[in-house]
């Protein structure tokens, strides 16, 4: 693969498995083996334990309005690839990724503003501009829900993030020492459930397909700290398929800044190439 689009794939494979998270791919991919130990049991009695945790969990998520980041992000499968990147978010509005070779200069950067995705391939001068629905192929995925995916912090597809108001929606489940979250309104072809340790610290987010045939998404959060912002993950393993091939991304956060002012460019670049939304998952399977 030519260098530019190695590049590139690191911008695009970030958000095209952030956004296969919430069941947009039909590739296969093993899952994660069935829980062993201790039989699950349903955390009942509903202004007790189950609000309790599910209070504490949600929590420790805190309130934030703007974040700033850089870090690394690696991808194999296929190959393998990695690079410096810069991460730029406006909570619900927007999501700002550079990808930057040893952390110089800018080679590529993805911008999902409201309903729209940019891809900028900088080194060929050309450009992608769609409704971010060639993604997320009808799953009700926002901005929002990319930042939870992306923060490590669990959510309630159409809802928003996982909140003490939420309680009711969801099913509090200990299995194996962990807390399962899952929303008891599930989206049509697959179920995704959260898992969170004995200190209310997110471990896990997977989705489970219907059928067989269809993907199951394994993405695992560690180095979970806390900021100014509550609790986030610092790291985030990504597992799932792209293009028949199994794909593993790590993504990396380095400093992190809160609330600081934030200016996203999403203007499209001047004579450059515009490229069709259907060359997005053929980039992602050049070799």
């Amino acid at each position: 693969m030519k260098k530019a689009i190695t590049h590139i794939t690191l911008a695009l494979s970030l958000l095209l498995l952030g956004l296969s998270a919430c069941g947009s791919s039909k590739s296969a991919v093993a899952g994660r083996p069935a829980p062993t130990g201790q039989p699950a049991t349903t955390v009942t009695g509903t202004s007790t334990l189950k609000e309790t945790r599910l209070s504490a969990i949600a929590a420790s998520f805190g309130s934030w309005n703007t974040m700033k980041a850089g870090g690394s992000v690696s991808l194999s499968g296929g190959q393998s690839l990695s690079s410096s990147m810069q991460v730029r978010m406006i909570r619900g509005k927007s999501i700002y990724i550079s990808v930057r070779p040893l952390g110089m200069i800018e080679v590529a950067k993805m911008i999902i503003t409201g309903d729209t995705l940019i891809v900028v391939d900088k080194l060929h001068k050309r450009y992608l501009c769609e409704n971010v629905k060639l993604l997320t192929a009808g799953v009700p995925a926002t901005v929002s829900t990319l930042q939870d995916i992306f923060l490590g912090r669990a959510f309630v597809l159409g809802k928003g993030t996982l909140n003490s108001g939420l309680a009711s929606e969801v099913t509090l489940t200990h299995v194996d020492g962990s807390y399962m979250v899952q929303p008891k309104e599930q989206y049509q072809g697959f179920t995704y459930d959260f898992k969170f340790d004995q200190d209310n610290k997110i471990v896990s987010l997977e989705v489970t397909p219907a059928t067989a045939a269809a993907s199951t998404y394994a993405v695992d959060y560690s180095d979970v700290r806390a900021t100014a912002a509550g609790r986030i993950a610092g790291r985030i393993d990504v597992a799932t398929r792209v293009n028949k091939t199994d794909f593993k991304l790590k993504l990396e956060y380095g400093g992190i800044t809160w609330n600081e002012a934030v200016k996203i460019d999403t203007q499209l670049p001047e004579n450059y190439k515009r490229i069709a939304g259907a060359s997005l998952l053929n980039m992602l399977g050049q070799q």
